[in-house]
């Protein structure tokens, strides 16, 4: 590495050190006015979108990572994190030590991650269909919802679609570019559209 580029490197740490200072001293400010659980020591990576229907909740865990803007993370994002709740009585919850970047989140009844989550760039997380499927009322007809959780260190990869009704068991990879429509065991390495299990995931450090 030439002494151009390390220089060039260090400066662009260095100017996203104070951006990740600004933005998330500017989320806590708007979680605590807008009423968003947001645990300690949370960075956010630009502005993230939040929105929440009257009587419902977003619960925010410690050490948690929202990468936002373009180039925070060099897979590549087309969209800010965006979570949002849409019924009374909806609830998202993150669990500490997550990892969100271009995250989208709609949920309607409870989406749950658990601890040390990671999401890759892109991906959709739902727990409703946005729209009825009633063809002559797709804008004010019955939308259906059920609670999505995915366990602790999961790893959802780059630009995946996770939808209603779906579990997602402790440690498992869905690899990019799956939707997953139906749960999916712990420890398993899965794949595909619909996303099925493809192999177990080999572990070496369990404690």
């Amino acid at each position: 590495m030439s002494s151009l580029t390390s220089i060039i490197n260090k400066l662009r740490v260095k100017k996203q050190d104070y951006s990740v200072k600004y933005y998330s001293g500017v989320t806590y400010l708007f979680a605590r006015i807008y009423g968003i659980q947001l645990g300690k020591n949370a960075l956010f990576f630009k502005f993230s979108t939040f929105f929440m229907h009257e009587q419902s909740a977003i619960i925010i865990g410690d050490n948690c990572q929202f990468r936002s803007g373009v180039v925070t993370n060099l897979f590549g994002l087309n969209h800010r994190c965006v979570l949002s709740t849409h019924r009374t009585g909806a609830q998202i919850k993150i669990g500490n030590g997550s990892g969100l970047s271009g995250t989208t989140i709609g949920c309607a009844t409870s989406v749950e991650l658990g601890e040390q989550v990671m999401v890759g760039a892109n991906s959709v997380i739902t727990d409703f269909d946005w729209h009825s499927l009633d063809p002559y009322h797709r804008n004010d007809g019955e939308i259906v919802s059920r609670p999505v959780y995915i366990g602790d260190r999961v790893w959802i990869g780059a630009n995946c679609l996770v939808l209603k009704g779906v579990t997602i068991g402790e440690n498992t990879v869905v690899g990019a570019g799956s939707v997953v429509s139906s749960s999916l065991p712990a420890n398993m390495i899965c794949a595909g559209n619909p996303c099925k299990p493809i192999k177990p995931l080999k572990i070496f450090n369990e404690k």
